[in-house]
């Protein structure tokens, strides 16, 4: 049985978590829920939970700072980051404060989610086998199950999982969609992923679909919400807020700077 915590201010958000995992009480169970930082800080010291969900920003105390506390207290319990916040500087403080996983809401599926968590779950049991393993022969097991890593699968399968992405960028793919195709489990692959090109998965998808959207911008004369959907995004204003927190301009403005440099 794992034991959760979750912490969001935002009701809907921990409303939707619930339903999620309504059906998996023999595995997952909430044992508390909290609407600000603070008493997120309180429930988990009291009730000591395998694995924290919580928002990065948060009233009272935030995300990166709770999982700070985490660390210094339960450094065993897992931590698990939503946020509404795709900028990369948010992805990178969550790393460093050791967040297991980092991913949008508005690219969370369920299914990823319960991956997510089942792969925990796998973890916690692993772990338990391992403490009654000799020393000597755990470390044995350990360099061998690194070497198969090192030398068979870990960066193939992101080299084969980054050509995906750049082949079907345009379509709605998510993480638990390139695991598969390389044939891993989602948790294993986004730590995978996140090692190997130092970057979020997520992130690193926001960014090459932006990154092909300011090229349609410059050599096509498409519409701004006809790009939108071809690097992936079916609501053009929800792209044109990604585009102008990554670039640091609006589409629009992008376009306008092309063609004033065309004048020129």
């Amino acid at each position: 049985m794992i034991r959760i915590v979750i912490a969001d201010d935002e009701l809907p958000i921990r409303e939707w978590l619930k339903y999620c995992l309504k059906d998996k009480e023999d595995r997952f169970q909430i044992v508390g829920e909290a609407s600000d930082g603070l008493m997120a800080y309180d429930l988990i010291r009291t009730l000591k939970p395998d694995v924290v969900i919580t928002d990065i920003r948060m009233p009272k105390m935030s995300g990166t700072v709770l999982m700070e506390q985490i660390s210094e207290i339960l450094p065993q319990t897992d931590v698990v980051v939503l946020t509404n916040h795709a900028d990369f500087s948010y992805a990178r403080q969550a790393v460093s404060c050791g967040a297991k996983e980092y991913i949008l809401k508005s690219e969370l599926r369920s299914s990823e989610l319960i991956a997510i968590l089942e792969e925990i779950y796998e973890e916690h049991h692993r772990i338990k086998d391992k403490e009654n393993v000799r020393p000597r022969e755990f470390e044995d097991k350990r360099k061998f199950l690194e070497d198969i890593d090192l030398h068979t699968g870990g960066h193939e399968s992101v080299e084969k999982a980054l050509s995906f992405i750049h082949e079907h960028y345009e379509d709605n793919i998510s993480l638990v969609d390139v695991a598969g195709y390389v044939y891993r489990s989602p948790a294993y692959f986004s730590r995978l992923f996140k090692e190997v090109t130092g970057e979020n998965f997520s992130i690193y998808l926001i960014q090459y679909r932006l990154k092909m959207a300011a090229r349609l911008l410059k050599e096509t004369d498409l519409k701004i919400t006809d790009i939108s959907y071809r690097v992936g995004y079916q609501n053009p204003s929800y792209f044109s807020r990604l585009y102008k927190k990554h670039m640091g301009c609006t589409p629009e403005e992008e376009r306008k700077k092309i063609g004033a440099k065309k004048v020129l």
